[in-house]
């Protein structure tokens, strides 16, 4: 049962972590990297718990009722989790020269993302059981890979936009802690709110779609750019032979 139950926790991570990779076709990531930040991910849910567990005890204390569950939603798992995720980004892979795409924003931001969901969900599945992993499944986890996707397409714009570097990266994390914050709070809050969720994931897969599609643009234009460059070069050093 335990071995069932670890392969229901983890296969909906690995599957969204081999998808989002599989876009990246035009110049995909060394494998080792996208795997080196996948762990990563998943290690910010030791600080994520830490944290969030000190500051639940403060906020269960002084409010109740939906003001609790908004202030848990956007002022502490949603920014706590977000944060963690773009620093294992922002200080391990970003100034790398292997980070040289939109679509890279995307790929590294989404494979910490799932990292962290993967574990999570894994003590989420050990606790309450297989139902929970299966609803999670289908929510939870494809929304951390939403929430990540979205903030990994500001990112990927900033690496290449310095004069907006710092604004670009500002609105990717704010938009992640709004769509995780919302997320959270509908999944908190009283049932009618609750169906909203799916609502909340499908406008926002419909949206990350789109990005996906512009940042597969500027891949492709990049390599047409670099095979165009290539090719002056070999007719150029072609030339210079003939000379001699």
């Amino acid at each position: 049962m335990i071995i069932i139950s670890l392969l229901i926790a983890l296969a909906p991570g690995l599957f969204l972590f081999w998808y989002f990779n599989h876009r990246d076709k035009y110049e995909p990531e060394p494998k080792r990297k996208i795997v080196k930040i996948f762990f990563l991910g998943a290690l910010m849910v030791i600080p994520a718990a830490i944290i969030e567990m000190l500051l639940m005890t403060v906020v269960n204390r002084s409010t109740a009722g939906l003001l609790n569950i908004f202030v848990l939603s956007f002022l502490v798992i949603a920014p706590i989790e977000e944060l963690l995720k773009y620093l294992a980004v922002r200080k391990w892979i970003y100034k790398s020269l292997e980070f040289d795409e939109i679509m890279d924003g995307i790929v590294y931001t989404v494979s910490a993302s799932l990292g962290f969901a993967t574990v999570e969900n894994v003590m989420y599945v050990l606790r309450l059981g297989i139902e929970t992993g299966i609803v999670r499944a289908f929510l939870a986890v494809p929304g951390h890979a939403l929430f990540g996707a979205l903030m990994g397409y500001y990112i990927g714009k900033a690496k290449f936009n310095k004069e907006k570097e710092t604004q670009l990266i500002l609105r990717g994390i704010i938009y992640a802690i709004l769509c995780h914050g919302i997320y959270d709070f509908l999944v908190l809050a009283p049932s009618a709110l609750s169906s909203l969720v799916i609502l909340l994931l499908v406008v926002l897969l419909l949206w990350i779609r789109k990005q996906l599609k512009k940042a597969e643009v500027d891949s492709r234009q990049r390599m047409t750019h670099a095979e165009h460059v290539q090719l002056a070069k070999e007719v150029m050093n072609t030339s210079d032979k003939d000379d001699h």
